[in-house]
């Protein structure tokens, strides 16, 4: 029986997972993940988005392209992307939701996600014009999923595998303790 704790350990444990198997994803769990962003809430209800899903390997090399660089890199060896379709203005709390709805309900299935983002307006053109999304849409962002290839494959470290040449602050490790988050009653107090 799945436990409140059972939930919380999914909610806690979320990592990205970067690397992944030739395996494909499994039409029952696309299909449940579907449902699941069918039914997940957004503003006054408006459900503002719809979802693109990328199998072909050529397309998803095309989208890892357009994310340019180590945060998109991740979609050309996913067995399969969900691009967010945004209809709309003022919508990136709905695609946030969205987005985390996709990847804790992949997780559910042990599925390994990762988001790629699109923030410069080049980059979702070039999305919108490689798929064929209309020109009023916005396209911000993309979830990568597939099976994990191994237990280090949500690790940054492990994909970019040692390299002396980044920064110590680009790869931060662990969480912050909760009184560095938490104020109570009024921001410093403690």
């Amino acid at each position: 029986m799945t436990t409140a704790s059972d939930h919380v350990r999914l909610l806690r444990e979320l990592r990205s997972v970067r690397r992944f198997t030739a395996e494909p994803v499994d039409q029952r769990v696309i299909d449940d993940l579907l449902d699941v962003v069918r039914w997940t809430g957004s503003s006054s209800n408006r459900q503002p988005w719809e979802l693109v899903l990328v199998r072909n390997r050529e397309t998803l090399a095309a989208l890892a392209t357009i994310g340019g660089g180590p945060g998109a890199r991740h979609l050309a060896d996913a067995a399969l992307a969900f691009v967010l379709v945004m209809t709309g203005e003022r919508t990136d709390f709905d695609a946030g939701r969205c987005v985390e709805r996709i990847l804790l309900a992949l997780a559910a299935h042990g599925i390994g996600a990762c988001v790629a983002g699109f923030s410069k307006p080049e980059q979702g053109a070039a999305v919108k014009d490689l798929l064929g999304v209309p020109a009023e849409r916005t396209v911000r962002i993309a979830v990568s999923a597939g099976h994990p290839a191994g237990e280090r494959a949500h690790l940054v470290s492990a994909e970019r595998g040692v390299d002396t040449r980044l920064p110590l602050h680009a790869m931060k490790v662990g969480r912050k303790p909760v009184a560095e988050l938490v104020h109570l009653e009024r921001y410093g107090g403690r």
